[in-house]
């Protein structure tokens, strides 16, 4: 642990954001450096380890997710409200929802984003029955 410490300290100090490789250098008698071009004269390399400091962008990135999660959490809250509602009894005077689309349109905006956020996950079956919850709604 106190090596990537050491490390982790060493690519701060060379330089900031960017990628680099840090040496470590063995000594006489023991003694460890660590350096991130050559060995010193009188020492040998032990281990070479690259390192790419771009934690500001790593940063930026699971920001942007968060922001993405939050986004979905509030736009599936209202639509499960207004589904909790037409299931409930409430204002069922049309087959339109408070947010103006129907169950036919609600279902495929449903299977639509369910796509764009699993895409990396999704599976065949998956697939499948968000078309066939599309299919029982579009009647």
């Amino acid at each position: 642990m106190k090596q990537i410490g050491m490390i982790v300290l060493l690519a701060l100090a060379s330089g900031g954001a960017g990628a680099g490789e840090v040496h470590q250098c063995l000594g006489h008698g023991g003694t460890v450096s660590y350096v991130d071009g050559d060995c010193p004269a009188g020492t040998h390399a032990g281990w070479t380890r690259s390192y790419d400091d771009d934690r500001a962008g790593q940063t930026r990135a699971i920001r942007q997710r968060q922001l993405e999660t939050l986004e979905w959490q509030r736009s599936n809250r209202a639509e499960v409200s207004a589904l909790m509602r037409v299931r409930r009894g409430g204002r069922v005077a049309s087959a339109r929802g408070g947010d103006g689309m129907n169950h036919c349109q609600r279902a495929r905006h449903h299977r639509d984003r369910s796509r764009d956020r699993e895409f990396r996950t999704m599976t065949y079956d998956r697939m499948i029955a968000l078309d066939d919850g599309v299919r029982e709604a579009c009647r």
